[in-house]
């Protein structure tokens, strides 16, 4: 059983064994193009960019070359970038800037679902989601994230997900620009949604969080015969539904016991998961005067590799957060 996981570095064009997606956090301005037989999307932010490159890794003994030679296909239709390889498939779009997102956003998603469903690739288990100007107000005085969640909200409904169905997520801002959602999908085999003992289910928020809730789960686990991988959401200080602390070292300890909440709570259903680490983690700091402290902080309590556990900074999805952390961890 073959997923995807993400590998980082520098290069947008490394040598080796050719990813489903190449993503260059660092621009002027976003975009999106196939060439290659892979998805490129580029996010804005500061240089030099970091590349996260989504590359097929077995769950079991088959091995890429069995996985590649089902064959490769990738393409842009309405929008909507995706590469497939046997059982995987990447798929992204990117929205230009606009004063409202919701029906913009709720076209989007509906075609980007429509092609994974549309090309076999039913199961969706993790997606992202960024977007500029995340606390800022549309045209109408709606908090940007809160106009967003709405237009994912109603596509997710016209689609027939349900709340089950709703894989982990991450939501976070970008420097400039529009919006940008990409998410990875498996032709045969669903995850497993899980939630957070210490926190109320994303999509059950009271009405104070916007017309419609963020549409997430905490996490989702792919199980192979060999290995388990748990991506985890972006989490942040966050218990039951209320942010929590004011400091980042108050914060930054909050998100610490949250992820290990969550952790005990997938090793009880998942016993693989006693052993093994996260393999990457991506960092998101809103101050970078704080970058330091959460890298050491997040290094000490979860020993993921350095190279493989970058730093942004970016507004997080509420004003009053500082940090939000999200990972791959592999049993």
């Amino acid at each position: 059983m073959m997923v995807l996981l993400p590998v980082y570095h520098s290069e947008p064009e490394r040598a080796g064994p050719s990813p489903l997606a190449t993503i260059c956090y660092g621009g002027a301005s976003g975009g999106l193009d196939v060439r290659n037989g892979r998805v490129h999307m580029t996010l804005p932010g500061p240089l030099p960019a970091t590349c996260e490159q989504w590359c097929p890794a077995s769950l079991s003994g088959e091995t890429r070359h069995e996985q590649a030679a089902r064959g490769r296909q990738a393409g842009l239709e309405q929008g909507i970038g995706w590469s497939a390889e046997g059982d995987l498939l990447f798929a992204a779009f990117w929205v230009e800037d606009q004063p409202e997102l919701c029906e913009a956003v709720q076209t989007s998603y509906e075609r980007l679902i429509g092609l994974a469903r549309g090309k076999g690739f039913g199961h969706i288990y993790r997606m992202w989601n960024y977007l500029g100007a995340i606390n800022q107000d549309n045209a109408r005085g709606e908090e940007r994230y809160r106009d967003f969640c709405s237009g994912r909200s109603q596509a997710f409904e016209a689609m027939s997900i349900g709340l089950g169905e709703l894989p982990a997520a991450t939501g976070i801002g970008l420097s400039s620009g529009g919006v940008a959602v990409f998410l990875i999908a498996h032709r045969h085999v669903g995850g497993v949604n899980l939630e957070n003992p210490s926190q109320l289910p994303a999509y059950h928020y009271p009405p104070r969080y916007g017309r419609c809730s963020p549409s997430f789960a905490r996490a989702t686990v792919m199980e192979g015969p060999d290995r388990t991988a748990l991506y985890l959401s972006g989490t942040a200080s966050i218990r039951g539904h209320e942010s929590v602390g004011t400091t980042v070292e108050e914060q930054l300890s909050v998100t610490i016991e949250t992820i290990n909440s969550l952790l005990d709570a997938a090793r009880k259903r998942f016993p693989r998961l006693e052993a093994g680490r996260f393999e990457s983690m991506k960092l998101y700091v809103r101050h970078s005067e704080d970058a330091a402290l959460v890298r050491e902080g997040i290094s000490r309590a979860f020993q993921c590799p350095l190279e493989q556990s970058p730093l942004f900074i970016a507004d997080i999805c509420r004003a009053e957060l500082l940090l939000e952390v999200e990972g791959v961890f592999l049993g």
